[in-house]
């Protein structure tokens, strides 16, 4: 009977402990949650900025620009004969750029490095003046459906590229990536003292593929690269962020590469004119110079490479949009050039920084970011680790700082507001270790009447063996007496 009675308080016990353990596995989930960390928009912004460059190309040389004439009504086009304009080329193209690999590799669009984007500079003129002068025989009718259908828009096409086919161009570029830390204001002095860059990969077909994306190479090593996303997926009211080099922001040659950071939403997904990929729209602010920059999530990680934005006359009615190409042609123009894009150590060990500052681990977070100081050489983003270093410094100075077991048991018996939950918390705790304990006593009597079963079993045994072997000795004495 007391071993029903001790197995019945034993199974309680048991179930008394699973109940303990549910409350404290309830109590501990909310805190694993929060060990995964999503960077802060400033932190998101510090981490992705020393991979974010600024590019400019410098064309030189002359181009002598044929003369044309053109028939709207019947889309024809033909050169005027010996009838040429020369021009003297001096440009200066200027555009954004994301370090893909550590090695020095950079992607940016075709447009910014490709000699391309002058000769069409330099054709439109010859072009609208000639479709100008044919436009004024039109009607009004005639004008607006020309300019409103399909045919229209290919035949304008038609005309720029012919000019530029029947013009001679005699044109060098020199490509730089600008120094990060460059102290010089004017364009000239700028490339003068940049990184000379080799371009690997140059889709020069962009105005009729829609495939803007090149890939160019400085001579440097241990870059801080940025992560590309792996899915190119973006949904529609999804967070997007862009960081580049836009002229419109910059108030005086004093910033001219101190790169902008603007965020809105994935407004809408299109499709490419042929539809084999999807072009990304947001509302983030871009303008001239942007192109190149990374379109990236809150992770931190480049989905797409910003290319163009709402052309001028609907700017000018109040739509303002950007469009990005996705991540994944970036891909393929870097296996096209056999490579293969990788994070730097930059971006990796910012975010382990950041998760050690989060959970007020203040002495591991300041030398995690003390050691991002110089990394990456003149891409290094040092600078901007002072305001992290601070946090953690005065998070030591007031004594909130975990950076031992006992902190985090000090900091989560602080962290309880109110007398009740003072009870609660002590308890759980007192309630935990009785119950242990009373099991391990039990455990220990039950162990106990095993072995006293035991022993009571070999008792009976011998008990019998021993009744077994006098009895026979009894009966026969007993007859002996008897004759």
């Amino acid at each position: 009977m007391e071993t029903k009675k001790n197995r019945h308080s034993v199974m309680m016990l048991r179930q008394a402990c699973c109940a303990f353990c549910v409350v404290v596995l309830v109590s501990v989930t909310p805190i694993a949650a929060a060990e995964n960390i999503t960077l802060s928009q400033e932190a998101l912004a510090d981490s992705v900025k020393p991979s974010v460059v600024r590019i400019a190309e410098h064309v030189s040389g002359t181009a002598r620009i044929a003369a044309i004439k053109v028939d709207i009504k019947q889309h024809v086009v033909a050169e005027i004969p010996d009838t040429y304009t020369d021009v003297p080329v001096d440009e200066y193209l200027s555009g954004s750029g994301f370090i893909i690999h550590p090695d020095g590799y950079i992607a940016t669009n075709a447009h910014v490095v490709s000699q391309e984007t002058v000769k069409r500079s330099l054709a439109s003129e010859s072009a609208l003046s000639a479709m100008f002068s044919d436009a004024l025989f039109l009607s009004d009718q005639e004008m607006q459906d020309f300019i409103g259908s399909d045919d229209g828009g290919r035949f304008r096409k038609e005309v720029l590229q012919y000019v530029i086919d029947h013009s001679i161009f005699n044109l060098s570029s020199d490509v730089v990536v600008l120094r990060p830390n460059a102290s010089e204001t004017k364009i000239s002095d700028l490339i003068a003292q940049g990184f000379p860059a080799q371009v690997v990969t140059l889709n020069d077909q962009f105005a009729d593929d829609e495939r803007d994306v090149a890939i160019i190479k400085i001579d440097a090593s241990g870059l801080p690269a940025i992560a590309l996303d792996s899915s190119d997926g973006l949904a529609v009211g999804k967070k997007a962020f862009i960081m580049g080099f836009p002229a419109t922001a910059e108030v005086n040659q004093n910033d001219p590469v101190e790169a902008t950071f603007t965020q809105g939403v994935v407004s809408a997904i299109k499709q490419s004119s042929d539809k084999s990929f999807s072009i990304f729209q947001t509302d983030a602010k871009v303008s001239e110079g942007s192109s190149g920059g990374p379109l990236f999530n809150d992770q931190g990680e480049v989905v797409g490479i910003i290319t163009f934005q709402t052309d001028q006359i609907d700017r000018v009615a109040g739509d303002n949009f950007a469009f990005a190409l996705p991540i994944g042609l970036v891909r393929q123009a870097a296996d096209a050039a056999r490579i293969l894009p990788e994070q730097g150590q930059y971006g990796i060990i910012f975010r382990t920084g950041f998760e050690q500052l989060s959970k007020k681990h203040c002495v591991k977070a300041i030398s995690i970011f003390s050691s991002l100081s110089d990394m990456g050489g003149d891409f290094s983003a040092g600078h901007s680790l002072g305001r992290y270093i601070g946090e953690c410094q005065d998070l030591i100075d007031s004594g909130k700082s975990l950076d031992t077991r006992f902190d985090e048991v000090r900091a989560e018996v602080d962290d309880l507001k109110s007398p009740a939950a003072y009870l609660i918390g002590a308890g759980l705790i007192v309630f935990g270790v009785l119950s242990m304990a009373v099991f391990w006593l039990l455990r220990q009597v039950k162990r106990e009447e095993r072995e006293i079963a035991v022993l009571e079993r070999r008792l009976n045994s011998d008990e019998r063996r021993i009744r077994a072997c006098v009895a026979p000795v009894s009966v026969n004495a007993s007859k002996k007496r008897i004759i």
